[in-house]
């Protein structure tokens, strides 16, 4: 099954098949084979290869990949059109995937949006050379079941850490919920969420009809359907969407024991805060 990026369906699904020792040696052997220069400051002007949209609100690209470029599954870099103007993307594809992929809304008014959203392949768009962000195990405690949980495109920094399979070795349960506002807003992901072994719970919040969870995610974990008998000596969260999701949340977690996590200090639980605000 195919992760949307537009190569092979066993390039994506492969990592999922391998035992930790093989895949500690393939990753390995990827990182031989390419040069690690020291990041360069400032951005790259990439190559669009390939642009899919799937709402009139949200769409996928991908681009080349700088030779030597480095990211960790989880973070963000800015991207921009040339100008001034730059946003904050995850990339949603691997780090050792061979291109760069990213998730976006298309906002009618938005700076920048509303002009990527005309993005062909062929045309250049602008990398920044530095990625950073919260959503990385690192800065979690260890535990016994991880919970991804986002809104929207807030999925994106999931994909690239389903996609690079360590997390799968450092919890015994992976568990994502992704909410979003009807079921073609899935269609980017969800098939490839399913093919991994992680466990997939989606709520839609804007239509009656659909054949699954419904409404806010906060009424099924207080109903016990997610995050069930929640406690901060097994359960570690990421938390990736709207302000209101992430407060909420946040405020959910803490009541329980839960303490936030850093980039000093692991934690129970971290929130990416560059989208929001």
């Amino acid at each position: 099954m195919s992760c949307g990026c537009g190569r092979s369906p066993d390039f994506c699904r492969g990592w999922h098949s391998l035992s930790e020792e093989e895949w500690k040696k393939e990753l390995a052997e990827w990182k031989a084979d390419n040069e690690f220069e020291k990041p360069v400051e400032g951005k790259h002007m990439v190559e669009v290869t390939e642009v899919h949209h799937y709402t009139d609100k949200l769409f996928r690209f991908c681009t080349e990949k700088p030779k030597g470029y480095l990211f960790q599954a989880g973070e963000f870099v800015m991207i921009g059109l040339g100008d001034k103007i730059r946003r904050a993307y995850s990339v949603t594809s691997s780090p050792t995937q061979d291109h760069l992929e990213f998730y976006s809304i298309k906002v009618p008014d938005g700076k920048l949006t509303s002009r990527l959203k005309n993005i062909q392949p062929g045309d250049k768009i602008e990398v920044g050379s530095k990625s950073t962000g919260t959503l990385l195990p690192k800065y979690l405690k260890p535990g016994r079941n991880l919970w991804l949980m986002a809104t929207g495109t807030g999925i994106a920094p999931f994909i690239s850490l389903l996609r690079s399979q360590e997390i799968f070795w450092m919890f015994k349960n992976v568990y994502v919920t992704w909410t979003v506002r009807v079921p073609r807003e899935l269609d980017a992901y969800q098939e490839y969420i399913k093919s991994t072994p992680a466990t997939l719970f989606t709520t839609v919040t804007q239509d009656t009809e659909y054949q699954g969870l419904h409404g806010r995610i906060q009424k099924h974990i207080e109903r016990g359907v997610i995050l069930p008998d929640m406690n901060p000596e097994d359960d570690r969260i990421m938390l990736c969407g709207s302000m209101a999701f992430n407060e909420d949340l946040k405020t959910i977690l803490e009541s329980n024991g839960f303490t936030e996590g850093n980039t000093n200090t692991p934690g129970d639980y971290v929130v990416e805060k560059a989208f929001v605000g």
